[in-house]
């Protein structure tokens, strides 16, 4: 059945790999690039507030040696370095230049960029890139624009019509919401700016709305169940939000909305380690400066809830603990998802102690492959096999995104609290068709001290005549020191603020494994993980282990 369907799908990404080849050469067209100039501005009739973007990115003014590199040196950075290219291209560095002496240097990159970019690029003109660098030039008119003369002043703004104009066109065809979201605040930002464009005003509000309607569940979680989604989304929405406040225009009510509820969603991933739950495709995104942005902007969101798409959190004094007990998302949304169906995140003091190990999509595709799989998650899998069959054709994936063939199902789930703990217990059945297994994980945390006691079920349901061994991970934050104890039962886990934990298992020996953390976008970090393994011979199979803080 499995290869029906991909017979299919790769004769279809064929056709769709032509129809694409044939798009980006119409789109290089002179004829093409022509139509996207629907007008010529003569002037700016709204300039959003540098300070608005200034506090949602960390990019600093050296990132690029800016004031010691020529121009035209820039753009020869090259798209396999994907986060550095993505954020050359985006310009959300020009909020972290010098104000006073950089208006000269920022012309005469910009006057660089679009001389070498004016039309339409398969790259530079991606649209994610494409709305951030809209929305980049324009909050930050003072050094962009301002003492420029009019040649420069004319090539600007209708490179901007030509952009907006290119993302208004092809928005649908986007396959990733959030960043839809992305594309929907550049478009309506060139409405406010031009006056002969509110037309593009009125349809970047109309796709808005259509998006959050279709995005975002019931308690305003994003469908994808991806945390840096929440907080991507959040950002631009409210950032919509603000300009249209400071342009004097009505705020829709779906906007007002939606933000208080994807706040509170966002409120309940928040942590005191400043960086959040790396779960279904998620990297680490450190929230610190947007917190602060909020806090100036008087945005307050609660988390009077312990759960938001399925992802339980329990909170005590200078504790946290995370898990997932979800389902995999529709198909339309499982792009960046992970097999990681009932791992946890431990934080202690400030301190992630337990975590997975993220979502390598800034590396390669080879690594988004290994960080997909549920052995790169603090779970249980069974014979190296993930709870959830991913598509592997590289060309399937490459024009429908990375799809997933067969998804497990939580068939329970439970959560409970009273006066000396709380209860998280969940299965799923991701093992059950090939193997013949369930899985349940059952989770009790003590409220009088930090410890954990966690079980691992295997239950049996079928016969399947096979050789089976199950894995139990637990994946240690990079920098922190583990020991396995004579015992061999055992691991001491040292935090870099000194703290100490023990994690063990009675019945059965750990292991220490050499790891890699993905979850930073900057580079490959070394980490270290325990593992707890044994054959499956029985119709219940029953795993028990401890997490317990260290006075």
């Amino acid at each position: 059945m499995y290869e029906l369907k991909s017979i299919k799908l790769y004769l279809f990404s064929i056709l769709k790999l032509f129809f694409l080849n044939f798009r980006n050469f119409y789109y290089k067209t002179n004829y093409y690039n022509k139509r996207l100039i629907t007008f010529t501005p003569e002037r700016i009739f709204y300039s959003p507030s540098t300070y608005l973007l200034s506090s949602l990115t960390s990019t600093g003014s050296d990132f690029y040696k800016i004031s010691s590199t020529s121009p035209i040196l820039l753009w020869n950075t090259k798209r396999k370095e994907k986060l550095k290219f993505e954020n050359l291209h985006s310009f959300f560095w020009l909020t972290k230049l010098n104000r006073k002496n950089s208006k000269t240097t920022t012309h005469n990159i910009i006057k660089s960029w679009i001389d070498l970019y004016f039309n339409y690029h398969p790259y530079t003109w991606e649209m994610e890139i494409t709305a951030r660098r809209i929305i980049a030039w324009s909050s930050n008119t003072d050094i962009s624009l301002e003492n420029s003369d009019r040649f420069y002043k004319k090539k600007f703004f209708l490179s901007l019509i030509k952009q907006s104009n290119f993302l208004l066109k092809n928005l649908n065809r986007l396959p990733n919401e959030s960043g839809k979201i992305i594309c929907c605040s550049a478009i309506i930002l060139s409405g406010m700016m031009f006056k002969e464009n509110e037309s593009s005003y009125k349809e970047g509000i109309r796709e808005l709305e259509k998006i959050v309607k279709n995005y975002f569940d019931e308690s305003g979680f994003p469908k994808s169940r991806n945390p840096e989604d929440v907080f991507v989304s959040l950002k631009y929405l409210i950032l919509i939000r603000e300009w249209l406040k400071e342009a004097q225009r009505t705020t829709p009510d779906f906007l007002n909305e939606i933000i208080a509820k994807s706040g509170n969603c966002y409120k309940l991933l928040c942590n005191s380690n400043n960086k959040l739950p790396l779960f279904n495709g998620a990297t680490e995104v450190d929230h610190k400066d947007f917190d602060m942005f909020l806090k100036n902007l008087k945005y307050r969101f609660a988390d009077k809830k312990n759960e938001a798409s399925d992802i339980i959190k329990i909170k005590k004094k200078k504790f946290e603990f995370f898990i997932d007990c979800g389902n995999p998302p529709p198909n339309n949304y499982c792009k960046n998802y992970q097999a990681g169906c009932l791992s946890f995140e431990l934080i202690s003091n400030k301190q992630k102690i337990i975590c997975n190990t993220g979502y390598g999509k800034y590396f390669s595709q080879k690594l988004i492959s290994a960080s997909r799989s549920t052995a790169a998650h603090s779970t249980l899998y069974i014979n190296d096999t993930s709870s959830c069959i991913f598509q592997k054709n590289r060309l399937i994936n490459e024009i429908y995104g990375n799809s997933i063939i067969q998804k497990h199902k939580v068939v329970s789930k439970i959560y409970s609290e009273d006066k000396d703990f709380y209860f998280i217990s969940a299965s799923h059945n991701g093992y059950e068709k090939k193997f013949g297994y369930t899985h349940e994980r059952s989770i009790k945390i003590f409220k009088k001290n930090d410890k954990i006691h966690g079980q691992d079920k295997l239950k049996k349901t079928k016969n399947v005549n096979n050789l089976l061994n199950y894995f139990i991970r637990f994946h240690i934050y990079p920098d922190t020191k583990i020991v396995k104890t004579k015992a061999g039962n055992s691991v001491l886990i040292s935090l870099p603020n000194g703290g100490g934990w023990l994690l063990e298992c009675k019945d059965n020996p750990l292991n220490i494994e050499k790891n890699i953390f993905l979850g930073n976008k900057n580079k490959i970090m070394n980490s270290e993980s325990v593992s707890i393994s044994g054959e499956i011979n029985k119709e219940l199979i029953s795993i028990e282990w401890q997490i317990e803080k260290l006075n």
